[in-house]
């Protein structure tokens, strides 16, 4: 078993798996008052933000995840997404439950694996800080700042 094989199988499993939460968030939805259907939006939003990222289509919100969202796209910003998502998962009864003990068994199992396929880890992940190296900062060059003397009034 190779890298390109571990990446596309654990792609595939978790986008079918957000994908069934998004269902479960439907399903959930009608059978709650209004605050099950706000609790269901909001599962149903970030389930998509994460399918979105996985499966890294359509590139035009790709592009805008990689400049305002980031996070996403690294482990540790991946980890405390599905967490907060099982959350809601959890309180959607036996479906949202299951579900939300796949969708944590599936990042678990993704950094067990991390370590007999480092390769793959790091195509489904990108490092910390690696899109930000060359930060332009919109204020210029921090390093020669002096500051200016009080003013005496």
């Amino acid at each position: 078993m190779d890298d390109a094989s571990v990446v596309s199988g654990f792609r595939g499993v978790s986008a079918i798996a957000f994908f069934l939460n998004v269902i479960c968030a439907i399903v959930f939805m009608s059978k709650v008052g209004y605050l099950g259907v706000i609790i269901a939006l909001y599962t149903i939003a970030i389930s998509l933000f994460v399918l979105i990222s996985i499966i890294n289509q359509p590139q035009g919100l790709v592009d805008k995840m990689n400049t305002h969202a980031e996070f996403v796209f690294t482990y540790k910003g991946r980890l405390v997404v599905d967490f907060f998502l099982c959350l809601f998962l959890f309180g959607m009864g036996s479906f949202g439950v299951a579900m939300g003990i796949i969708t944590l068994v599936l990042i678990i199992g993704i950094r067990f694996l991390a370590g007999p396929f480092p390769g793959a880890f790091e195509q489904l992940f990108r490092q910390e800080g690696s899109s930000s190296e060359n930060f332009d900062s919109p204020y210029g060059d921090a390093g020669g700042f002096t500051p200016q003397p009080p003013a005496d009034l």
